[in-house]
Order: structure tokens, then C-alpha cells, then sequence
């Protein structure tokens, strides 16, 4: 299949993304668009890549974009961006956006990638199918897993994605500093607390919903009769979040 020589529109922070450490992406640049010249100059250099230019329609006829830039900017850009340039038959391609390909307006064929946070060896896209044709060649070409979920589910990859990471963190600082005030040392609760919960997706692994049983529930329940008044004691916060967390699991799993 022909390589497409592609274009880039990003912003300071450029070797944060990780389209930085994708040679077969980098080998393929040629015009880099950014907020001011200088920084497209620096963008290039710093990834041995491409060439500097101050204006969108100087991308010129590149089949293939590659929009790497924060939140914020990324309508702007792209308004300016369908006002300098001829996008009908171009293929773009944004990288790390919480928005789906469908609220992205823009003309060409849209698609959107992310790398697993942690796991930049796994890719994830959504969007048009030719753009997904070219990211899946990509992908291949640098031996990456690439997972292509259907338009409209990056909500629910995101929101997958917070509850397995960013939303955890109360509760397993919260574990940490249970165990602390119970005499372990912070070494220790730290461990204990990371094997745990290890054990616990080890078993969603094998047995999914199963590894939730009557026992668990059970367990739950008389933890919350037997400790929680001595929980909240000690720091109210951390108690609030323990009800909160019994609560909610037993509703989830009520079925």
C-alpha cells in the first residue's frame, strides 16, 4: 500500500504525545503547522521530522493529517484550519481527544486515536473507515495492538478508562491509610493494599461477575454494622467513602 506523506498541526508539548514515539508516523511528516512558526520550527527539530510552516494552507494537498493538540484549542484550530484549507478530501486524524469523530466538525473523514494510558503499545480509534484503514496500516507498521471501537463509544471507553484508573485512587488511598491506622507501616499497607486489590481483577479475570458472590455481600453487610461507627470515629471522610463504596457495590451487584 503507497505511504502517505501527512501533515501536523500541534502545539507546545509535542513529545508528550505519544505520536512523538511513533517512527512510522514521524517518518511520513512533512509540513508542521503550530500556534507560531518558531514553535513548528522546534516541533520538527525535536522530532527529526518535517518542515516548519506559518500557514494551514500550507499543508497543501497531504491526503493525511495528524492533529495532536489540547482540548481547549482543538475547535479553534479547527475552524481556522476549514477556513485556510481545502479538507473535502483529506483524511484527519486527532489524537488524544475525549470527544468522538461525530462532535468534531470539520470537513474531510474524521477519526480519533488514543494510547492506553500506561500502555502506549495499545492503540484505540474510532471514526470514518477509510481513516481507520490508514491508522490500522499504521499500526501494523509499528506493531502495535490496535483496538477500533464503533462512532459513539468513546464515552464509554473514557468513562471505562476513569474507573479503572483516576476514580480507584480515593479508594486505595483511602485502604492505605485504614491500614496505617491499624499499625502497618506505609511500605507495608501500600503492598498489601496493591495485592489485594491484584487479587481481586485476577478473579474478575477469570470468573467476571462471578467473583462477586453471596458471601461478599454478606461480608459487606456485617462490616458495615460491626465497623463502620468506629471508622467514621476516626476520620469521618474515610467513613462517608466506605459506606458510600458498600452502598454502591451492593446495588451493583444487587442482581
Amino acid at each position: 500500500m503507497k505511504t502517505l506523506e501527512a501533515g501536523l498541526i500541534s502545539a507546545g508539548g509535542f513529545s508528550k504525545s505519544f505520536l512523538a514515539r511513533m517512527p512510522a508516523v514521524l517518518r511520513t511528516l512533512g509540513p508542521v503547522k503550530a500556534t507560531s512558526f518558531r514553535v513548528a520550527r522546534r516541533i520538527a527539530n525535536a522530532a527529526r521530522a518535517g518542515h516548519p510552516v506559518e500557514t494551514y494552507a500550507a499543508l497543501g494537498d497531504r491526503a493525511l493529517l495528524w492533529i495532536a493538540l489540547p482540548e481547549a484549542a482543538l475547535d479553534r484550530v479547527l475552524r481556522d484550519l476549514s477556513a485556510e484549507a481545502s479538507l473535502a478530501r483529506k483524511m484527519i486524524v486527532i489524537c488524544a481527544t475525549t470527544r468522538g469523530s461525530a462532535a468534531l466538525r470539520a470537513p474531510g473523514s474524521i477519526a480519533t486515536l488514543d494510547a492506553i494510558p500506561g500502555d502506549e503499545r495499545t492503540l484505540v480509534a474510532e471514526g470514518h473507515p477509510s481513516v481507520l484503514r490508514e491508522i490500522r496500516r499504521i499500526a501494523a507498521d509499528e506493531q502495535r495492538k490496535l483496538i477500533e471501537i464503533p462512532p459513539g463509544a468513546k464515552a464509554a471507553y473514557l468513562a471505562g478508562a476513569h474507573l479503572a484508573s483516576n476514580l480507584l485512587l480515593p479508594y486505595f488511598s483511602a485502604a492505605v491509610e485504614m491500614l496505617r491506622e491499624a499499625g502497618f507501616s506505609r511500605g507495608q499497607a501500600t503492598r498489601i493494599a496493591e495485592g489485594l486489590g491484584a487479587r481481586s481483577l485476577r478473579s474478575y479475570a477469570k470468573a467476571g461477575t462471578k467473583a462477586w458472590n453471596t458471601a461478599t455481600a454478606l461480608d459487606l453487610h456485617a462490616s458495615r454494622e460491626r465497623d463502620l461507627a468506629s471508622i467514621r470515629a476516626a476520620d469521618p471522610r474515610r467513613g462517608r467513602l466506605y459506606e458510600r463504596a458498600i452502598e454502591q457495590a451492593l446495588e451493583y451487584f444487587k442482581d
